[in-house]
């Protein structure tokens, strides 16, 4: 009786995890907060510092181009969590651009870091 009551917390658990986020371009939701809702930021520069990004989360209109600096004490990457970017290896005070041209919410990490530090991660919104 036992291993069904798992199955189904398992489940339960699996499923309401995998809601509340998205990795697709062409809505406003997602890993961002919803075309800005949780974004209070509208920069496009991203610092990487001290194992995070900063802001973490920013809000910028369609046809921006967004610049990341490496701050930190090590080499980082900018990389989407999709098809969108990634910046390969950032040496300390090492920069990295990308043009979003389309509108959506774009998930990102750091690929060096995403199991020591998983908050080590940024969402950009772009608005249409």
């Amino acid at each position: 009786m036992r291993l069904p009551v798992r199955l189904f917390v398992s489940a339960f658990i699996f499923a309401a995890s995998a809601c509340g986020s998205s990795t697709s371009s062409s809505g406003g939701g997602g890993g961002g907060g919803g075309g800005g809702g949780g974004c209070t930021s509208m920069s496009n520069q991203i610092t990487i510092a001290d194992f995070n990004f900063a802001p973490s989360c920013t809000t910028v209109p369609l046809g921006t181009t967004v610049t990341w600096t490496n701050n930190g004490p090590a080499t980082h990457t900018t990389t989407s969590d999709g098809t969108g970017w990634d910046s390969g290896q950032l040496a300390v005070n090492a920069t990295y651009q990308h043009q979003f041209t389309t509108a959506g919410s774009f998930p990102y990490h750091c690929t060096n870091h995403t199991y020591l530090y998983p908050g080590f991660v940024g969402t950009i919104v772009v608005t249409p």
